[in-house]
């Protein structure tokens, strides 16, 4: 009679595993089969001959255990996601030497948790009177939840405009931020409404290139008249029927509550009434060498860009409130 040894057992029990594996899908980088056994049939004794076990002996159990190799991109440790300005959008203007708090809401995205050793870091661009770095939270913030990041700064003493990135910073000194980069705040340093003269009144009996633009801006709101630069009765019509129609008090007289109501924003590239109204105060008022073409191009970039420089304004070349008023009033 043939022996089998339990050696031989255990390779033919582990082929047979081997063949009911399963194949394809996530790959299996640990297998390990764990044999249990009460008493196996043909084990040899201590004196090496063969006993006989009952026939109703167990068969031997057997345990598979499979540890499959994760195939799926790990997810970054500190990373952030950009929610909302919570204050000071873009482009915001802020007086000269005004303190502001900046405060964006951005989510951990990433799969650490944000503790109190993480900081706020400046990056590049202008400071604006803030911190190097400071503390990003007293608590936690785990994945997929949301911080409102709040910084204290400072407009700078001169018009601009001025924007400043910043970053976040990991208890063991690695820089991180938005997986575009970093986040920020612009801001328009403008002066205090009280440095910018008044508006002036002009009314029936006046004439000169502020006649002139308000008569252009009378025709970009729909007005029918002749831009003459002369304030006669017909101007006034025109005007007590804008005021009317905007709820003003229909005096024709053009004052500080008319002018803000009756101004339209131009950059380059506009076109129109608005944009020669511009151009007749640049070239008749201020003596720039500019066309009036209704054209905002960039000889007529340039001069407003120069005006607002000779006169403490943010050089952004946008005919905004504040460059109205001084191409208007002073």
């Amino acid at each position: 009679m043939s022996r089998t040894t339990p050696l031989a057992i255990i390779a033919i029990l582990i082929s047979m595993l081997a063949c009911n594996l399963p194949s394809g899908g996530a790959p299996v980088t640990d297998v390990s089969v764990i044999l249990t056994q009460t008493a196996l049939v043909g084990a040899p004794t201590s004196a090496g001959t063969v006993t006989a076990g009952p026939s109703s002996t167990p068969i031997p159990t057997q345990t598979i255990s499979v540890t499959a190799t994760n195939t799926s991109p790990g997810v970054q440790c500190n990373l952030a996601s950009f929610v909302s300005d919570v204050t000071i959008p873009d482009n915001t203007s802020i007086e000269l030497n005004d303190t502001f708090t900046k405060v964006w809401r951005l989510k951990n995205v990433g799969s650490c948790t944000w503790t109190s050793g993480y900081q706020v870091v400046f990056d590049s661009g202008d400071l604006m009177s803030g911190p190097a770095a400071q503390q990003l939270t007293n608590g936690s913030v785990g994945p997929n939840q949301t911080i409102d990041v709040s910084i204290d700064l400072k407009a700078p003493g001169s018009a601009g405009t001025y924007k400043g990135n910043w970053k976040l910073r990991e208890p063991g000194g690695t820089v991180f931020a938005l997986s575009s980069g970093p986040f920020w705040v612009q801001i328009k340093a403008q002066p205090a409404a009280a440095s910018l003269p008044d508006w002036p009144l002009t009314r029936q009996g006046d004439s000169g290139p502020v006649v002139k633009a308000l008569q252009h801006l009378l025709k970009h709101h729909g007005e029918d008249l002749n831009a003459d630069g002369i304030f006669g009765p017909a101007t006034k019509t025109k005007l007590q029927h804008f005021q009317s129609v905007n709820g003003l008090n229909p005096d024709g007289i053009a004052g500080a509550q008319t002018w803000p109501e009756i101004i339209f924003q131009v950059t380059q590239g506009s076109t129109g009434q608005p944009v020669r109204a511009v151009q007749v105060l640049l070239s008749g008022k201020y003596g720039y060498g500019i066309t009036v073409d209704g054209i905002f191009g960039a000889d007529t970039n340039d001069a407003v860009r120069d005006f607002q420089d000779d006169h403490d304004l943010a050089v952004d070349g946008i005919v905004g409130p504040q460059t109205w008023r001084m191409l208007i009033g002073s």
